[in-house]
């Protein structure tokens, strides 16, 4: 059974908390969901795409973390997000739609690390996001962003 883009996101960014030590989400149905990705037929795997997105992240400490705290409490907590998010990608070297990525991602962990946070924050703003989606399908999809610089030949 082929996942959707948007179930993908759910599943790498259930993969992300699941990894954050800080995080306090856990998901019932993430074990279960993830058995659906382990057909030899499908190179989809959560694990090490949320590792590449960590790498990715890890670029943007010093500005992600400081943001992350004016985020925390927020009722318009989502919109809060996309805003700082969009914001800081668009200050970085790099592509809009594998900054944005980036920068969500670290927000994202940044968030879990100081308070309880749902997966459907980071995933609808990655699924709302169409230049981060075209820059992902434009690598062939998820189970491509994870493969090294120069393996890809899309």
């Amino acid at each position: 059974m082929k996942l959707t883009f948007e179930e993908q996101t759910k599943l790498i960014v259930e993969e992300l908390l699941c990894d954050n030590s800080g995080a306090t989400f856990r998901s019932l149905h993430a074990s279960a969901s993830r058995s659906d990705t382990d057909s030899s037929a499908s190179s989809f795997d959560p694990k090490a795409i949320a590792s590449t997105l960590r790498e990715l992240g890890d670029k943007f400490n010093v500005e992600v973390e400081s943001q992350a705290q004016a985020i925390v409490g927020q009722s318009n907590m989502l919109e809060k997000f996309k805003e700082i998010a969009d914001s800081l990608s668009r200050k970085a070297a790099l592509e809009y739609g594998k900054a944005f990525l980036a920068v969500s991602v670290k927000l994202f962990l940044c968030l879990a690390q100081s308070t309880e946070v749902e997966p459907h924050l980071l995933a609808q703003a990655i699924n709302d996001n169409h230049a981060v989606r075209d820059y992902i399908e434009n690598k062939g999809g998820w189970e491509n962003l994870a493969k090294k610089e120069g393996q890809n030949n899309h």
